[in-house]
């Protein structure tokens, strides 16, 4: 019984192996892919792109023009029912004055916001690569352990094959010497 738990702890010692590089060559397939991405978010972080922010400031500056111009036009209707065009250079003024505050606002708030997810952007790639060396460590080291663990049962399965070889010889020989007495 024992001979054969060294066998099966033998052929586990040899699946733990294969396990192991199965594993291994799995890891490098999914390394080539994922690395190079996270690496570029940690190095190259792109943000919202180009297409994206030139998109966003674009709408900002309609939607600011749309209300600096209806202001505008409501400024000169006023001055048309009242017949009076005295305030419509301060209304446009101070319409135009806000028009450019709030495109200057949505400007920074696009590059804030761009710069803030860059800066999210860094950290998930430091993080995917931190979780990857990780992950990589843990299972070389589990599959080492699991070896170890599987030699250590070979090893205790032929050393208890070989106590019960002693203890068969020990009784043969006692079995002779009993043997032996009787008969003489």
């Amino acid at each position: 019984m024992a001979k054969g738990a060294a066998h099966r702890a033998a052929d586990q010692y040899g699946a733990e192996g294969a396990f192991r590089d199965q594993y291994n060559q799995q890891n490098l397939a999914d390394r080539s892919t994922i690395e190079p991405f996270l690496t570029n978010e940690l190095t190259n972080p792109q943000g919202y792109g180009a297409d994206t922010i030139a998109q966003m400031l674009t709408q900002g500056g309609q939607a600011v023009s749309g209300a600096t111009g209806a202001a505008s036009e409501a400024a000169g209707l006023n001055a048309s029912r009242t017949g009076n065009s005295a305030a419509v250079p301060g209304i446009i003024d101070a319409t135009a004055r806000n028009a450019m505050k709030q495109q200057s606002d949505n400007a920074l708030n696009v590059n804030i916001n761009n710069a803030m997810l860059k800066q999210k952007q860094q950290q998930a790639g430091a993080a995917g690569l931190e979780n990857m060396y990780g992950e990589d460590q843990n299972a070389v080291l589990k599959s080492m352990g699991l070896q170890n663990e599987s030699l250590g049962q070979w090893t205790n399965a032929d050393k208890a094959t070989q106590d019960a070889l002693q203890g068969w010889e020990k009784a043969a020989q006692q079995g002779a010497v009993t043997g032996a007495m009787i008969a003489g």
